[in-house]
């Protein structure tokens, strides 16, 4: 697998944290593959959010899209999502832990993009 986009050792509870940037040039979607390994007590796993700026200047407040990557306490989950993407601009991925009590670790994201 290539070198990630981004990594977090360590992501505490109830936080948003930007882990990089997607480069759109047209694009028609692209695979985002998240890996992290979830604490042995944690209730809520993590949340993917993109988000858009077709300026690389001006992002969306809100995501243009979101994935909760799926959960098991004490596990190490890798996911790969299919994402729908504008055909030009840039999309900056945050990671978002849903535990209030648990930090989520070593967190790695990578993408893949699909040319028109």
């Amino acid at each position: 697998m290539k070198n990630p986009i981004g990594s977090i050792d360590s992501l505490a509870l109830s936080t948003e944290k930007d882990i990089g940037n997607v480069k759109l040039y047209r694009i028609e979607s692209f695979t985002v593959t998240t890996r992290v390994t979830y604490n042995a007590a944690a209730t809520a796993g993590v949340r993917l959010n993109m988000y858009f700026s077709p300026d690389e200047k001006n992002y969306d407040t809100i995501p243009y899209a979101y994935y909760d990557i799926d959960f098991t306490a004490g596990g190490t989950i890798q996911e790969t999502k299919i994402v729908d993407a504008p055909e030009q601009g840039d999309m900056r991925i945050a990671v978002e832990n849903l535990d209030a009590a648990q930090a989520a670790t070593s967190i790695k994201v990578w993408t893949n993009l699909e040319k028109e």
